[in-house]
Parts: C-alpha cells; sequence; structure tokens
C-alpha cells in the first residue's frame, strides 16, 4: 500500500504534526551521525599523536610505523 501524496487542500493538521515530527526525527538522527563522526576523526587523530610520540621513542619506532600504516588512507588502486 503506498501512501497518499498530500496537497494543500488535502492535508490535516494531524498529518501536518506527523510530518513535522518525522522530519525532526530524520535531524536527530543526523546530528546523532555527526557526533559519531566527529568522535571517530577525533579517535583517529589521538591516535596518531600517540605514534609520532612513539616514532620519537626508537624503542617503539616499529610499532609507531606499524600503526601508522594501518591508520593511513588507502591508496587508490592503478589497475581498473
Amino acid at each position: 500500500m503506498t501512501n497518499r501524496r498530500h496537497t494543500a487542500d488535502s492535508i490535516t493538521d494531524d498529518d501536518l504534526d506527523a510530518l513535522y515530527e518525522n522530519a525532526n526525527k530524520g535531524w536527530r538522527r543526523g546530528d546523532e551521525w555527526k557526533q559519531r563522526a566527529l568522535a571517530a576523526e577525533a579517535a583517529v587523530e589521538r591516535a596518531n599523536r600517540l605514534a609520532r610520540r612513539w616514532a620519537i621513542l626508537r624503542t617503539y619506532g616499529g610499532a609507531a610505523v606499524e600503526l601508522r600504516k594501518a591508520l593511513a588512507k588507502p591508496k587508490e588502486s592503478t589497475n581498473k
């Protein structure tokens, strides 16, 4: 069953309230995803700072290199 499309003449107050509620829920979901993305970016930045500190200490140089490789964005393949 498909929902009917409202027109200015046919929409009721209840229908309009339902549309606004649905739109507001969508905005809140978008805000939650944005916060998650920002938190993930911050975590990657903290890991990068840790890798830089490790690189200074020769004892942990290998671990820093491996961490940087793991955090690096994958390079695009030239094979098509």
